[in-house]
């Protein structure tokens, strides 16, 4: 149900459960988290992409409780998370049809979400009955809080421009060039460096902690110290 491809330093993940919209099983996510942890010796680029019509419609509501209980069933999908987020490389994912709950939340880890112009996003899971505690650990990075519960709470569905004016994409194209944007965008990351990719990642990721009037200081630190160790 989970697919793996390798090219070059390229590794391309395929959802393959088309038959339930590519709900996530237990089995996906622990496939999922492995390909994750496994993958920097390998890939400097790791792109998502779905088979079927729907991005994924997040987990698999029907699949039986975890047998461990809650916190067993709920630390697969810690895991996933913490994958994507040592994952040292550059995460693309490409979104059609659906991406719901689950779903919307690979979305969100992703360093790059182009979306085909017709996708449609929901965070589903107030409607079931539960918070959404692992997506609004990352929502923030995204949304300012009021945004962000309206989503949140009302659990409504959403359009890509929508999903894009607030800042969940990246990008949104025609569905008919949703691969092809794809594949020219991971040849120009191919192109690059991949030490200065991982570097930009990496530093993105460090600002963010820092107040902002150590950013300057610091800036002129890291920029002098990759010039030295990739002189």
């Amino acid at each position: 149900m989970i697919g793996f491809e390798q090219d070059g330093r390229v590794g391309r993940l395929f959802l393959q459960r088309a038959s339930h919209a590519n709900a996530f099983t237990s089995e996906m996510l622990s496939r999922t988290a492995e390909i994750l942890e496994t993958a920097p010796g390998e890939s400097d680029v790791i792109v998502i992409h779905a088979v079927g019509d729907d991005f994924s419609l997040g987990r698999d509501r029907e699949e039986p409780k975890h047998p461990g209980g809650p916190y067993a069933g709920f630390s697969e999908i810690s895991r996933v998370n913490a994958a994507f987020a040592a994952f040292p490389g550059i995460v693309v994912t490409a979104i059609k049809g659906r991406a719901f709950g689950f779903g919307l939340g690979l979305a969100m880890r992703s360093d790059i979400a182009i979306a085909a112009h017709d996708a449609r996003f929901m965070l589903d899971e107030v409607s079931l009955g539960f918070p959404p505690m692992f997506l609004m650990e990352v929502i923030h990075e995204h949304l300012p809080p009021k945004r962000a519960l309206d989503l949140i709470l009302s659990s409504r569905e959403f359009d890509a421009v929508e999903a894009l004016d607030i800042g969940l994409l990246s990008r949104v194209v025609p569905a008919d060039r949703l691969e092809a944007e794809v594949d020219e965008f991971v040849a120009t990351l191919s192109s690059r460096n991949a030490d200065v990719l991982k570097s930009c990642k990496s530093y993105l990721a460090a600002i963010k902690q820092m107040p902002a009037a150590a950013r300057p200081n610091n800036a002129l630190v890291e920029q002098a110290r990759f010039a030295l160790d990739h002189h």
